[in-house]
């Protein structure tokens, strides 16, 4: 399961997909939820547009978005705390995420 839910908190593994045309989260590959970025990964821009797009997605503030495992890696566990969002939703298909 590429999701584990808590008690007011959702541990994701995902897969993180830097220098892509579109933001967009899904779908769900090889245990991880495949998330796209336009950042490069170059001075913390990508780990900072993964937490934007994961907030923006699951209607929580960016501080609600933690990076646990991966810092360095397009492999990352990360922490959600406050959502209200079944993260079943992203397993299908791309849902493109708008920015602000």
């Amino acid at each position: 399961m590429w999701y584990a839910a808590t008690e007011g908190s959702l541990t994701l593994e995902i897969k993180v997909f830097p220098k892509s045309p579109h933001s967009r989260l899904g779908p769900v590959d090889g245990g991880r939820l495949q998330v796209r970025i336009h950042a490069a990964p170059e001075d913390g821009a990508a780990n900072a547009a993964v937490v934007a797009l994961l907030a923006r997605a699951f209607g929580v503030h960016q501080r609600a978005v933690t990076i646990l495992l991966g810092q360095t890696s397009r492999m990352k566990s990360v922490r959600i705390t406050g959502s209200s969002v079944d993260p079943a939703f992203f397993e299908e298909g791309f849902i493109d995420v708008k920015s602000k």
